[in-house]
């Protein structure tokens, strides 16, 4: 009895479980909690709750990080942890967010070494939140040229999801062209926007998501939920400048786009979401008010010339048109 004892306690007893047993467990439960955190770290801060994204970002980050020291490789974890350092790092003071970018950068260049395919986007998108920062420590024109430079590096990444690929590429224009219009180079900048949207439209559309159903973000990808709220910044600053500068078409092409990003972050968000959507929508109308506007307008102009050209051509046509009368025919 004392020896079966002793193996059960020992965990060489047929009723002790496994060691292997115990430590996947624990693995698999840290994983379902990191997933858990992280998701609604990005709910979180869809909704504007910046303490909340804050509080699960950092649990994911310390959980990535349990993850890493449970198990012999670390590297098996580490996909986890450059994410969460990156998701993580602007919750933190401007340099320190940059520390924490470039050791996520770090971990996903080794990364993408051994899968390329998998890991070169995420470590661009890392370098292009390591611009926003600078740009946010007031380097704004060092941040226009590594901009650049990302821009370049993701029109030549490999990708085994090309929209994810398209739509990091959209937001670093969206980036790029801010900083423009910050440093005063207007047509620069908006020309960079408007590129974004163009390609986070076909990115949009590439997708066939349900964009006609409330809460139809809620079923996309991560790395577009990831991409709503710069997305729709960007579309308001598009439709804005072009408003003011009286260019409805272009208005109204940016607002479309500003309606439904901000109408699929009201779908899933709270009343701050809700109140940017009403508020852009009526933008968006007083727009298209001008559109029609405008072509009712044009429309008429075009018929006046039709008609001045018609009243022209029949005024040239009885001048030339030879008389019929015989010489001194009206004193007869």
């Amino acid at each position: 009895m004392f020896i079966a004892r002793l193996k059960w306690r020992s965990g060489t007893g047929k009723r002790a479980e496994p060691h292997a047993n115990r430590k996947a467990a624990r693995l698999n439960t840290l994983e379902r909690r990191y997933g858990f955190h992280r998701d609604e770290a990005i709910t979180a801060a869809l909704d504007g709750s910046h303490d909340k994204a804050a509080k699960h970002s950092g649990t994911a980050l310390s959980i990535s990080r349990e993850l890493c020291a449970a198990v012999p490789d670390p590297a098996q974890h580490q996909p986890e942890l450059a994410a969460a350092l990156s998701a993580h790092a602007p919750y933190h003071a401007k340099w320190q967010a940059i520390e924490m970018l470039t050791e996520s950068a770090g971990l996903y260049a080794a990364l993408a070494t051994a899968e390329p395919a998998v890991y070169e986007v995420p470590r661009i998108d890392v370098l292009a939140r390591v611009a926003v920062a600078a740009d946010s420590a007031g380097a704004t024109r060092d941040t226009i040229d590594l901009l650049h430079e990302v821009v370049g590096m993701y029109l030549k990444a490999p990708a085994a999801d090309t929209g994810e690929r398209d739509l990091g590429l959209a937001q670093a224009r969206f980036h790029l062209g801010r900083c423009l219009l910050k440093t005063g180079m207007g047509e620069e900048g908006l020309a960079e926007t408007d590129t974004g949207l163009e390609l986070a439209a076909d990115v949009l559309d590439r997708l066939e998501l349900p964009v006609n159903a409330v809460g139809w973000l809620g079923t996309a990808p991560r790395y577009l939920k990831l991409a709503a709220p710069e997305w729709e910044a960007a579309a308001v600053r598009s439709m804005t400048l072009h408003a003011d500068a009286a260019r409805w078409r272009q208005a109204a092409t940016s607002g479309r786009a500003a309606v439904l990003i901000s109408g699929s972050l009201a779908g899933i968000c709270g009343e701050a979401r809700r109140d940017a959507h009403v508020s852009i929508a009526a933008q968006m109308a007083a727009i298209e008010s001008q559109v029609i506007a405008s072509q009712t307008a044009s429309c008429s102009m075009r018929r006046l010339r039709e008609r001045s050209t018609s009243a022209s051509a029949e005024a040239r046509s009885d001048q030339c048109e030879p008389s019929t009368d015989l010489p001194g025919s009206k004193s007869l």
